[in-house]
């Protein structure tokens, strides 16, 4: 019965976080914010899926959403910024985001997907840069441990994005090492948010937190078996693999959220 109960958590609150309503506290803005940075690396991956997969209307379909809630969660930031520098920084963003939304609405090639796969990495750090700004005006536990896990987020689709554009043999001689250093990152985010279900008392007693967790956990090893640079693995198995994961890093996300608020 705990089990349903936080699986419906979950979803109520998936639902909620994506409704794009009102910023009301620090925990909204750092989710939103991390939505940012986990929605450059899935629209780049999902832009070079095209590629490979041109036939697929769900992938156009994830794309065409994952920008449309890209530029819906800007203008929120960018609305509720929490200081002039902030909102300085947001409109960077705004600005490198409108360049690379301009070669999404192109039609696929090679060359543009290479400035695409640069394009969020270089957003990427952007928002990182924001986050960080975001996360200096506060010391609530709540802020750090939604930060962590929308990292895992991001992460895991970042992780994807290279290894996709490793398989669409995409010209950039970073990708590699890219994938590799992704990968141990993402390994570390999810060590770190096992210790703390372990020792902290507000998540080592939460059932939902412990099974997301877990399932958190699971999935990497899933990953970590099948997707490596040299696997054979199809984009579309891979995708779906590593998707899975993505997806209960936003569950537990949801979990936090509700906990704290």
């Amino acid at each position: 019965m705990k089990l349903k109960k936080y699986f419906l958590i979950a979803i109520i609150a998936l639902i909620a976080q994506n409704s794009f309503g009102q910023i009301k506290n620090l925990d909204d803005v750092i989710i939103k914010t991390e939505e940012l940075r986990m929605l450059t690396q899935r629209i780049a991956k999902n832009y070079i899926m095209r590629g490979i997969m041109p036939n697929d209307a769900k992938i156009k379909k994830q794309m065409d959403d994952d920008a449309e809630a890209f530029s819906e969660t800007l203008i929120n930031l960018t609305e509720n910024a929490l200081n002039e520098e902030i909102e300085i920084e947001l409109q960077k963003l705004n600005l490198s985001w409108m360049l690379m939304n301009r070669i999404l609405q192109k039609k696929y090639d090679g060359a543009a997907a290479a400035k695409v796969v640069n394009y969020a990495d270089k957003m990427e750090k952007e928002i990182e840069t924001i986050a960080d700004m975001v996360n200096q005006t506060t010391k609530l536990k709540s802020v750090k441990l939604l930060r962590l896990s929308s990292n895992g987020r991001m992460l895991s689709q970042k992780l994807l994005l290279y290894y996709i554009a490793g398989k669409a043999k995409i010209r950039n001689k970073e990708i590699p090492q890219r994938f590799e250093d992704t990968k141990a990152q993402l390994y570390d985010v999810i060590k770190i948010l096992t210790k703390k279900s372990e020792e902290d008392p507000d998540l080592k007693s939460d059932e939902g937190v412990l099974m997301y967790v877990e399932m958190i956990r699971d999935g990497y090893d899933k990953v970590r078996k099948n997707i490596t640079l040299k696997s054979k693995v199809h984009p579309k198995t891979a995708n779906m693999i590593v998707s899975q994961m993505t997806d209960n890093f936003d569950l537990l996300t949801n979990i936090l959220y509700e906990k704290f608020n």
